[in-house]
């Protein structure tokens, strides 16, 4: 989970890393793509942050958003462009492994959320209070720290992000990580293998499906040769959708 002391002092600084990180677009490409049509639809978006996703769906014609994270700096700025723009987005300061219910939602979100977990009980407690917020009919969406990446092939520099370390942790591994923004953004992240995802989330009841990023020619063309070698061939991150 996003850590509330962490995250509180850098919150102005993490739209500026991700308008500047060159997956960016890549990952809203994504996420749009699996989320199909939104118009009419519920949406939970959870780690909101400042609430980029929140909009996006907005934007795309999203009936009711409702953004949720543990930073009350991050919701203080969600909350505050909110107003600005006049769309009637709720944003709460919510721990998702202990928070309520907020109805049934369609589409729920959580992009950069679940590798946050410390332990494979967190995990399961991520999904089962997501499930607790899914309409029947509905899905998940999720961006994570990918199971298969393995820092000894290569660091994520190029695309933003420091890996500092990758060491065992429980049945997983944990790594340090820096944002490269300026300041950098310092955090702890937790991979868990593609078996314990898939077993947490049939805990919660859901089917879970493995997803790629959708990198296209014209993002290899945009950059010098080369450029997206390690993205195809190390990802640092991976989507997945869940259903009921």
């Amino acid at each position: 989970m996003k850590d509330n002391i962490i995250y509180n002092p850098v919150a102005h600084l993490y739209e500026d890393f991700t308008n500047s990180a060159p997956q960016a677009k890549i990952i809203i490409r994504t996420i749009l793509n699996l989320a199909g049509d939104i118009q009419g639809k519920s949406v939970l978006d959870l780690a909101c942050g400042y609430g980029l996703y929140s909009w996006l769906f907005k934007s795309h014609g999203a009936s009711r958003v409702v953004g949720v994270d543990i930073s009350d700096k991050m919701i203080e700025l969600a909350k505050k462009k909110s107003q600005q723009d006049g769309d009637n987005i709720e944003f709460h300061i919510r721990d998702v492994c202990t928070m309520e219910s907020f109805g049934k939602f369609d589409l729920i979100v959580a992009a950069w959320l679940l590798h946050y977990s410390e332990s494979v009980e967190k995990l399961e407690m991520m999904f089962q209070s997501i499930a607790n917020n899914l309409s029947p009919s509905g899905k998940l969406i999720s961006y994570i720290c990918s199971p298969d990446y393995r820092l000894a092939k290569g660091n994520c520099k190029k695309y933003h992000l420091n890996i500092l370390s990758e060491e065992p942790w429980q049945n997983g591994l944990r790594h340090k990580v820096e944002l490269m923004s300026t300041p950098p953004i310092s955090f702890t992240m937790y991979r868990w293998s593609r078996e314990q995802y898939q077993e947490a989330s049939r805990k919660a009841g859901l089917k879970l499906e493995w997803h790629e990023p959708m990198l296209l020619q014209s993002d290899i063309d945009s950059y010098p040769s080369h450029f997206w070698d390690d993205y195809k061939n190390n990802c640092f991150e991976t989507p997945f959708v869940c259903y009921f």
